[in-house]
């Protein structure tokens, strides 16, 4: 699938529709991963596959449909289905009129496609993940994990005149190291495979792995801790929920009567901004609105709230829609300098099954995951056993004491964290492994 195919069909089924306002949305993605288990690989799949999805309206009454079809056929049938469903709905309060052509002109230029990754087959990814195994190995530890590639194209087009292409590629790999008594983890993610190194993921997984074995008892309670990008990405996914303005005016949020001020620590700002190479986002959102770069949280101030096009016309605002990439900004402290500046604390590798308590706060609970350290006198001492936490992010964001460089981390590339050293991180109990 490419542009001129893409708009092609969207005109085509523009053509079909006997609505007023229709808005058709397609997209094309393709994916594989190789997978090993115990210094083995045991898995390589791939699929591919397009879709296709059609918004008809009378006035505010509408009805969409969609299909993974685009023959002829099957593209007449969604959109009669589309059709049928607008004229059985009742009427949409919040249903906004469809986005004109001009707002294409404000579409930014975003690199995010690159070939090579999708060029990258079974065998390659063999040769590296070979290398990989062979370097765990040399700790005395068995290698487990994947190394996934994939790519997208989605368009858009409406009978308003308006069009949107955009595609990508995302590469991600990540390996467990395991001992007898201990493990360790680590993940690299980027748009362009020729930037990964398997060997150094497995490298840094190795060495985590290696230094977690025989992990010992520590008694739960408040400590220093430096994160790892990889759980800071995890907890802050926690915490954009509640920036959805329409959510937060309705009280649903902890967010609610907090724009305008000073909530978090002045160290902290959380923003998005497609155009960067570092963590590029797409140019539209879902209903062809441009993105744009903006400050959620700058220095601890709330600056912005995520408002859709409806919420925004109801309240005076400017629409915003939603983070189309999540940035933290770091002084670039390294993780070692955190370590030597710490009396008592904890290193944290990653965190998992993190739920949420109360959103209201928001508290959230969760363990460590594939090495806990214990340092003490600014060194690494030994190993610990897992533990849980609750934690009130709001609160732990205004016990950061410092940042690190910002990195790729997390289950979605979007996210753009630092390393972050937090005083008073409140373990609740501990585990038996």
């Amino acid at each position: 699938m490419n542009e001129a195919r893409a708009y092609e069909t969207i005109s085509r089924v523009l053509r079909l529709s006997r609505a007023p306002s229709t808005y058709v949305g397609m997209g094309a993605d393709q994916g594989s991963a190789t997978r090993l288990a115990d210094n083995v690989i045991t898995q390589n799949v791939r699929s591919e596959g397009a879709w296709l999805s059609v918004e008809c309206a009378w006035g505010r009454k509408h009805g969409s449909a969609s299909t993974n079809d685009l023959s002829d056929g099957s593209l007449k049938d969604v959109v009669r289905r589309a059709e049928e469903i607008a004229k059985a709905s009742p009427p949409d309060p919040e249903f906004m009129p469809l986005i004109g052509r001009d707002e294409a002109k404000k579409y930014l230029e975003t690199r995010r496609w690159f070939p090579r990754t999708l060029e990258l087959t079974p065998l390659d990814k063999a040769r590296h993940l070979v290398a990989a195994v062979r370097k765990v190995k040399s700790r005395g530890l068995r290698v487990s994990g994947a190394y996934s590639t994939s790519g997208w194209i989605y368009a858009i087009g409406n009978s308003a005149g308006l069009r949107g292409f955009t595609r990508s590629t995302s590469a991600e790999i990540h390996l467990t190291a395991l001992g007898k008594a201990g493990s360790g983890w680590a993940q690299e993610l980027a748009e362009d495979a020729g930037e990964m190194d398997p060997v150094r993921v497995a490298a840094e997984a190795a060495d985590i792995g290696a230094r977690a074995q025989k992990p010992s008892d520590l008694p739960a309670g408040k400590y220093t801790v430096i994160m790892r990008p990889a759980a800071t990405a995890e907890l802050l996914s926690f915490l954009i929920y509640g920036l959805d303005a329409k959510a937060t005016d309705e009280g649903h949020t902890f967010m609610r009567g907090k724009l305008g001020k000073k909530v978090f620590g002045g160290n902290f700002t959380l923003r998005s901004d497609p155009a960067d190479p570092r963590c590029p986002g797409g140019p539209f959102h879902g209903d062809g609105m441009a993105t744009r770069a903006i400050d959620w949280i700058r220095n601890g101030t709330v600056e912005n709230l995520a408002y859709s096009r409806y919420w925004a016309k109801k309240k005076n605002k400017k629409p915003t829609w939603g983070p189309e990439n999540v940035i933290v900004d770091g002084e670039g402290k390294a993780v070692d300098e955190m370590i030597a500046s710490t009396e008592r604390g904890l290193l944290i590798t990653r965190f998992w099954y993190i739920r949420t308590v109360d959103p209201m706060v928001p508290s959230v609970t969760g363990m460590t995951r594939d090495g806990l350290f214990l340092i003490e006198n600014g060194r690494i001492k030994r190993p610990v056993k897992n533990m849980r936490f609750n934690e009130n992010l709001v609160d732990m964001l205004n016990r950061v004491e410092a940042t690190g460089e910002p990195q790729k981390a997390g289950e979605w590339s979007g996210f753009l964290v630092p390393a972050l050293q937090v005083r008073d991180f409140n373990f609740t109990s501990t585990t038996k492994f």
